[in-house]
């Protein structure tokens, strides 16, 4: 392996601490390698709790406007293609964890996963709880790969992550596409109750996606003993733990505006608030 860190420390929530900028230069390695971790592990929920079980239920046929055979074919072919990213980014994981002597830290689930099954855990009907699964997946899915690309073209980290990372956006590249046409389908076959609940739970995951991950960093940081651990979270909290201005959710935007769900609909308030719906 190169000199070069395991990530980049911009995309650390709290790179300009005080505490962090002052640990040895060990530790902030240890904690660099933790960010890995956590930005793959993160991944993984995505494909496997998030994706997958999206996938499943179109292959079931409990999800309408998408019960045709093409649509359970492309879902498929997705859940293919998912379990071949799982293991690519395992196998990256395993090899950081191996050399950096990571290999007992554990992560909580990310917020993404946590905050989805809230959402589900309060619907009434199963119907609303499949809703809630697509919404997320078509979210995460439009997000995916802009999240990858920030590390994909990040030269000054380990080429290794690198090039994993850019073989896994690349891959994923026609899954945002995809996920677009097939909530066309599905909004276009849901009846007006369905609709409603579509459009008021369709902006959640822009929130939850944008969350900083702080339950996930405390955890780690604890477990590397990162004597600030306490202090830098709490300071982050303080600061902001959803940022939304760090993601592209422009084609989420464009999505929305596609299907006719922009005007009058208070779920897009918060992205006009941010100057995103024009």
């Amino acid at each position: 392996m190169t000199g070069k860190p395991t990530l980049s420390p911009k995309l650390l929530p709290f790179r300009e601490h005080p505490a962090f900028l002052a640990a040895p230069d060990g530790m902030r390695q240890q904690i660099l390698s933790c960010g890995w971790l956590a930005y793959n592990e993160k991944t993984v929920d995505i494909e496997s709790k998030i994706i997958a079980p999206a996938c499943a239920h179109i292959i079931a046929g409990e999800v309408p406007g998408l019960q045709d055979s093409v649509s359970r074919q492309i879902a498929g072919q997705t859940l293919v293609d998912e379990a071949y990213h799982e293991l690519l980014v395992l196998k990256a994981c395993q090899m950081t964890r191996a050399r950096r002597g990571l290999g007992a830290v554990t992560l909580p689930e990310s917020q993404l996963i946590v905050q989805m099954r809230q959402a589900q855990a309060q619907c009434s009907a199963p119907w609303q709880k499949v809703l809630v699964q697509l919404a997320t997946a078509i979210v995460s899915e439009v997000f995916i790969s802009d999240y990858l690309k920030v590390l994909s073209t990040e030269m000054t980290i380990q080429p290794f992550n690198r090039l994993t990372v850019d073989a896994h956006r690349r891959d994923e590249l026609a899954h945002g596409s995809i996920f677009k046409g097939l909530a066309t389908c599905l909004y276009g076959s849901l009846n007006q109750d369905e609709r409603d609940f579509f459009i008021e739970v369709l902006p959640k995951p822009v929130h939850w996606f944008a969350n900083i991950e702080l339950d996930v960093w405390q955890a780690m940081l604890r477990q590397i003993g990162f004597r600030a651990t306490d202090a830098v979270i709490r300071d982050c909290r303080r600061a902001n733990e959803e940022n939304l201005a760090r993601i592209d959710y422009s084609d989420v935007i464009a999505l929305a505006e596609e299907l006719g769900l922009l005007e009058g609909h208070r779920g897009f308030d918060s992205f006009a608030r941010e100057g995103l719906v024009k």
